[in-house]
């Protein structure tokens, strides 16, 4: 008749100090023990190993959404739209009449200029209908600089009255206020200042 096999004696180990079991890492049941943990939760294998560890009660996060990915979405949080961007510098093309009012009627298609201000904005309209007439940029872009060259009053006309870059403030508080007013590409009607009447062609 077999024997029947002898039960090992427990052992119990020695109690933590208090002050340690806030940092000690959690730890396994002890041999013998519930498998349910003091708080109410079930205890789960680690992946590759025999032991186990302390698991979160089954309805600590029931009903809470799942964290979606953020990946892509920070790069697309930090692109701030064109339009929204504050505009700092334009380029323009301009093409100027001066008139008799203007602070210095004298330009260099004519060294006394004679024409009145009525007569100055009728020859502007008439000259801002040829371009808005083309279609497509390019061929409003192409006509306004060969209507400049021919004429504008402003020493630009050489270069189809590009004035280049500039900034706010630079220059006469109706043409600066125009030029920052116009879109990308867009033609302005007619902008009065103290050197003459404009129309004003926006590049950049």
């Amino acid at each position: 008749m077999a024997e029947p096999d002898a039960k090992r004696p427990r052992v119990r180990a020695p109690a933590l100090a208090p002050h340690l079991t806030l940092s000690s890492a959690p730890r396994g049941p002890p041999s013998g023990a519930s498998p349910t943990a003091a708080g109410g939760g079930s205890t789960r294998p680690a992946p590759g190993l025999g032991s186990t560890k302390p698991a979160p009660p089954d309805d600590l996060f029931a009903g809470l959404p799942e964290a979606a990915s953020s990946t892509g979405s920070t790069k697309d949080a930090q692109k701030i739209p064109e339009a929204s961007r504050p505009v700092t510098h334009v380029r323009v093309l301009h093409l100027l009449k001066k008139h008799t009012g203007s602070r210095r009627p004298s330009s260099w298609r004519e060294k006394v200029i004679k024409r009145t201000l009525e007569e100055a904005t009728y020859e502007l309209k008439e000259l801002r209908k040829k371009i808005a007439a083309c279609d497509g940029k390019e061929k409003m872009r192409a006509e306004f600089e060969r209507l400049a060259r021919k004429e504008s009053d402003c020493s630009s006309a050489k270069k189809g009255g590009d004035l280049g870059k500039f900034g706010r403030g630079q220059m006469q508080p109706t043409f600066d206020e125009a030029s920052f007013a116009l879109k990308l590409d867009e033609l302005s009607g007619i902008v009065s200042s103290d050197s003459g009447v404009h129309i004003i062609l926006r590049l950049e």
